[in-house]
Parts: C-alpha cells; structure tokens; sequence
C-alpha cells in the first residue's frame, strides 16, 4: 500500500452497510459507501472498513453474546494496526440513544471528544473527519428507540459540529444527506452514494 493515502471508516452498522428492510444483512460491497468511496476516490487511496452493528462509543453491550461493541476499546488497537492511518472518519452515537443505556447527548459527544484527543496525542499528523451520524426515526413497535431516543439523536449534531470547531477538525453532518429506510437507523440504498460523494469532496478538499 505503499504511497496510498490510508483512510479508516470507523462506525457502526451503518458503516457495516446494514440494511433496512433486513438487519441481519448488509449491502455488498461496492454498494456500501466505503466501497463507492475507494470508486470516488481511486487508486491513491486505501479504504479501510471498520463498521460493527451495535457498536457504541464506550458501553460494554448488555447482552453477553455481543462482545467488542465497546468502541473506544477498539478505537485504540485499531488505530495502530492500521497505522500509519492518514485520515480517519469516525460516525458514531446511534446505538449510545437505545432505550437500555439511558445517555444523554452531551454524555455521547464528550466521548467522542475522547476520540478526538487520544488521535490527536497519539497520532498528530492523522487528519480527523468527524460525523454526526443521520438521526433516528423512532418506529413501532418500539424495541430498543423511543421518541427520547430521536429527541436526543435530532440534538447531536449541534454538538458535534461545536466539538469540531473547537478542535479544529473537519465535521460533517450525515443527515444533510441521508435518509434512513423502514427500520428507522439504517440507510437506503441511495443514501450510500450520496454519503460516499460527500466525504470524498470532504477528503479531497485539504
């Protein structure tokens, strides 16, 4: 990969490319919008996949089976595995609003402020793109989001774009672009490209 600008995706399932009409599938790859993005942006960039379903930025998931979902324990071996990483897209939140973890917004943007800081410290030169994921759509029956959970999900992007301000990294705000399918979370099939078009005019604006 020599050369290459490495770019890492780290998200949830919406990163994953899970679908809405069938959560237990995802689209393919060159349907996802980490595989229309490596298209966009050609052969001088690496794309590299980090999407997990159920994936929070740092709560241990309440089902035993669901190991790993604990974002900010990955983040950090993710990194260096990768490493060196020069760009890395972090779009986080979504699961952070399930009824059974009771955060608020403010609790959910300063961990992703987390994020921001332990890039910075331990990887100066790695450019950070930060995303608002596209808010929630409660459906019913409700399983695990309520209108709280909207309420909450509508509010953190305002926060995320003053997090970016302050550190003076790149923000972008998923909802300006996307629609979520039947389910209420996941994106539809068009919403794939759309998303991938933006962040790679956000990637080659530097």
């Amino acid at each position: 990969m020599s050369g290459q600008i490495s770019i890492l995706c780290f998200g949830d399932s919406n990163t994953r490319g899970t679908r809405p009409d069938d959560s237990n599938t995802r689209y393919e790859r060159s349907d996802r919008w980490t595989g229309q993005l490596q298209v966009m942006l050609g052969s001088d960039y690496y794309v590299i996949e980090e999407g997990l379903g159920g994936r929070t930025t740092d709560l241990e998931h309440p089902r035993t089976e669901k190991l790993g979902r604990n974002g900010i324990d990955y983040f950090k071996p993710c990194l260096e595995s990768h490493s060196p990483i020069d760009i890395v897209i972090i779009m986080l939140g979504t699961n952070d609003f399930k009824n059974v973890y009771n955060r608020t917004t403010n609790e959910v943007a300063n961990v992703l402020k987390r994020y921001v800081s332990f890039t910075k410290e331990n990887y100066p030169s790695t450019r950070i793109i930060l995303v608002a994921p596209a808010p929630i759509v409660a459906t019913e029956p409700v399983e695990f989001y309520d209108k709280e959970s909207e309420k909450k999900s509508n509010e953190l992007a305002a926060s995320l774009e003053q997090l970016c301000i302050e550190e003076q990294i790149d923000y972008f705000d998923a909802a300006t672009v996307v629609n979520v399918g039947e389910d209420g979370i996941h994106w539809d099939l068009a919403s794939e490209k759309k998303f991938a078009n933006s962040i790679a005019s956000i990637v080659r604006n530097t």
